[in-house]
């Protein structure tokens, strides 16, 4: 399995992703890491790390969302410490070092209704700062049809920060945060010129991955298709720039505790400095 990039991610491609806030860049993964990584979500649909979440509510039908488990999942921990992902991640943040913060899983069977709604990353984090994305890798083949991420192009620069809304819905979850309520974007975007909003989206690969900024406004509809998986795995990563900054009534991300105080640099166990790879490492 490739430990770093299979092509290089030219200056055009950065430009973008800041500029936009969010890019999607294909063939930087072998397919070994797919083989791997398709290994390891069907371990964790069996065994669900323990900050799981299920999100779909109608029966038949399966959206998981598994938080932080790479701390407990030998196959996730090989892909966030070994595979390029922190080499991509210091190159388009433009970052000396790169922390990582946290991973994601999510798996949309087919069928499944079940919504991502329109949101922010970054109200949800413990973090603050400008250098701070996500990898999102895609493991199968995706279309917007399957559930493939929409974004709303330029919106990490809208200096806007909008409260955390909750994927299984609860109202309650996230009251007690900061923030403006989202606009309705899918009522928006039915009006005339979808109301001034550029929406994009890209039809994948698996291997595919999509970068997006934290501030990004992004979502993703139930997986339509009858047929296709939707298996992706987000790893988030940040800068030189970020420090942590926890908040009252934010979820959990991390199973085990950060011993880092507020307004302090993000290494520690938790958030491990993962770039660059160090010298004495197997990894280097």
């Amino acid at each position: 399995m490739n430990a770093h990039p299979l092509a290089p991610i030219p200056d055009a491609d950065v430009d973008a992703f800041w500029r936009d806030g969010v890019i999607c860049l294909r063939g930087l993964f072998d397919a070994d890491w797919i083989e791997h990584m398709r290994a390891a979500v069907e371990d964790d649909l069996a065994h669900p790390g323990p900050l799981a979440r299920e999100y779909a509510t109608q029966a038949g039908q399966r959206f998981l969302g598994d938080i932080g488990a790479w701390a407990v999942k030998p196959g996730l921990r090989k892909y966030v410490e070994e595979s390029p992902a922190a080499e991509i991640a210091a190159r388009m943040l433009r970052s000396r070092k790169v922390n990582f913060l946290y991973d994601q899983l999510f798996v949309k069977e087919p069928g499944t209704a079940a919504v991502t709604p329109w949101h922010q990353d970054g109200p949800y984090w413990p973090v603050q700062g400008d250098q701070i994305l996500s990898i999102w890798l895609a493991l199968d083949d995706v279309t917007v049809q399957s559930s493939g991420v929409e974004y709303i192009k330029g919106s990490h620069r809208w200096g806007r920060e909008f409260r955390p809304i909750h994927f299984g819905g609860d109202t309650e979850a996230y009251k007690m945060l900061p923030g403006e309520t989202l606009p309705d974007i899918d009522a928006i975007r039915r009006e005339p010129g979808s109301g001034g909003l550029e929406i994009v989206n890209w039809d994948m690969k698996a291997g595919d991955c999509l970068l997006h900024h934290s501030m990004t406004v992004h979502g993703a509809p139930g997986n339509a298709s009858s047929t296709q998986r939707r298996r992706a795995y987000a790893t988030r990563w940040t800068g030189d720039d970020v420090v942590y900054a926890p908040r009252n009534g934010q979820a959990s991300i991390t199973i085990d505790k950060p011993t880092i105080q507020p307004g302090e640099p993000i290494d520690c166990a938790v958030f491990p400095r993962l770039w660059p790879r160090p010298q004495d490492s197997s990894l280097a």
